[in-house]
């Protein structure tokens, strides 16, 4: 894990950012810089995966059970883009789509072609990206040994399990070596013995590489925590904005961690509860608050009472 500022820019940079999908705008006002090598972003991310890939929200959604903004999103054809503000991926701008050439993609569970074989699939994805035939094939065997595919090149991919097809994907992302890998909620619907041979896929493919994962939800045990613990970054969306940016190390220290909408009084409620010890993050409408040891929810609802804010929700993020 690297530090971004040694580095060069931040992995994932974003200042004011509005993404729309089609006319609907589903991320505002994103305003968070990384400061190292491993960002996982939680929650609602399917737009932010969409802007920064290029993959349509309806071809490839996010496995959260809110992942849109609204219904409107639910149904609309998905072509997620920056409108306004900056958000760069490693310093390139996304709403220039100047970052797809140092970053590859690995969406969750893609259609793929059945009939074809492992290394067709991944030379394919090289080609894609710019390789000539020759180098795409001659690439093929690297990717795959990362991923610990290197005995299934010629298999088809009919007979592969579930996380086999998730280690392909990250395989064909990282075919050409790209600087960032961007995968979408690679351990979802996994039991453990499955999620850890993704684990160790993830590990191989972001060898000497940025990376940029989502999850719909964060979890610190098993598996999925591993993810978690081993962030640089975490970044929390919920209904369109940032409810929290912090390390795992910050999350944990304050106690649990809870998304709370505020529809009135804001600020005097982040001043009520800070004179109770606790933080509240985020903004305008979506914020984080870690309860420290000691600290209920009945803390924070009384705290809202007290200055007659309104909170429409209060939900645990783990």
């Amino acid at each position: 894990m690297g530090d971004a500022e040694a580095a060069g820019p931040p992995l994932f940079d974003a200042r004011a950012a509005r993404v729309a999908v089609d006319d609907v705008v589903a991320i505002d006002a994103l305003t968070a810089a990384s400061r190292g090598d491993r960002v996982l972003c939680a929650g609602d991310t399917g737009a932010l995966f969409a802007a920064l890939t290029g993959i349509p929200l309806s071809a490839v959604r996010s496995a959260s059970p809110g992942a849109a903004a609204d219904d409107a999103l639910d149904a609309a054809p998905g072509e997620a883009r920056v409108v306004a503000g900056r958000l760069a991926i490693a310093g390139r701008d996304v709403a220039r789509s100047a970052h797809r050439a140092a970053s590859g993609a690995a969406p969750l569970d893609p259609p793929l072609p059945l009939a074809w074989t492992v290394d067709a699939y991944v030379a394919w994805g090289a080609r894609l990206a710019g390789a000539s035939p020759r180098a795409a094939a001659e690439l093929v065997p690297s990717a795959l040994a990362r991923v610990g595919l290197a005995a299934a090149q010629k298999r088809a991919l009919r007979t592969l399990a579930l996380p086999e097809r998730r280690a392909l994907v990250l395989a064909q992302a990282i075919a050409t070596a790209p600087p960032v890998l961007i995968a979408e909620d690679p351990l979802v619907g996994l039991d453990d013995g499955a999620a850890g041979f993704v684990l160790a896929a993830l590990a191989g493919a972001t060898e000497g590489r940025g990376a940029l994962l989502t999850a719909a939800r964060l979890d610190v045990e098993g598996p999925r925590g591993i993810l978690v613990r081993g962030a640089t970054d975490v970044l929390v969306l919920a209904g369109g904005e940032l409810a929290f940016s912090g390390t795992f190390a910050e999350v944990a220290a304050g106690g649990r961690l809870y998304t709370l909408t505020v529809r009135s009084n804001a600020e005097l409620l982040r001043e009520e509860l800070a004179a109770r010890g606790i933080a509240l993050r985020g903004g305008p409408a979506r914020f984080s608050a870690a309860l420290p040891d000691g600290a209920t929810t009945r803390d924070v609802v009384l705290a809202a009472a007290r200055c007659r804010a309104a909170i429409v929700e209060l939900t645990p993020l783990f």
